[in-house]
């Protein structure tokens, strides 16, 4: 006589279901409150250093650099920053002519000069509430630069600041100026 014991495997499948399930729930909340706050702040940045803006940017530094006079620079060396958006303080006629084609074209509505680091320009925008909430946000949202210290006035480093509408929406740039 054969008096072999069949076990029952029922109860087994029904606990391993239920860990796979914690398990994998547990995976979803994890990527849940991961992901979801990197979605929420690429919404927050998407108008930040674009390609469209860095190439602005890089007009803006262009039209900087073969127009502006060394007294601008000069003053952005002791202030840490200038508005260089109103075209009549570039030297020659050209360059007083390409600002404003330039800002007229890509409907640029300011034009900042600074420092490479951008520490005093970064106090000076959030100590000051004339500033529209969302260029206060994108200051912020730069870093400040500070740690190459390499980069001065003084070895000819600046940094063009750029603000400008695209699609009824306010839009920024930024970019390196060498002298």
């Amino acid at each position: 006589m054969n008096l072999s014991k069949k076990v029952s495997k029922k109860g087994f499948i029904l606990v391993e279901t239920l860990i796979v399930s914690v398990f994998v729930m547990g995976i979803f909340s994890l990527l849940y409150a991961n992901f979801f706050p990197l979605v929420g702040e690429y919404e927050r940045y998407k108008n930040y250093n674009t390609v469209e803006s860095t190439y602005i940017a890089h007009w803006a530094r262009m039209i900087a650099l073969k127009g502006l006079p060394d007294s601008v620079y000069n003053e952005v060396k002791t202030k840490g920053y200038k508005d260089i958006s109103d075209c009549a303080l570039y030297t020659n006629e050209e360059s007083e002519g390409n600002c404003g084609a330039f800002t007229v074209m890509n409907n640029v509505s300011k034009i900042y000069l600074t420092t490479y680091s951008t520490t005093t320009f970064k106090n000076f925008v959030k100590d000051n509430n004339t500033f529209e909430r969302d260029f206060r946000e994108y200051i912020a949202y730069l870093p400040t630069y500070s740690k190459n210290t390499s980069k001065t006035p003084n070895t000819g480093y600046y940094r063009v600041i750029v603000e400008y509408v695209s699609n009824d929406t306010h839009k920024y740039g930024t970019m390196e100026v060498s002298r």
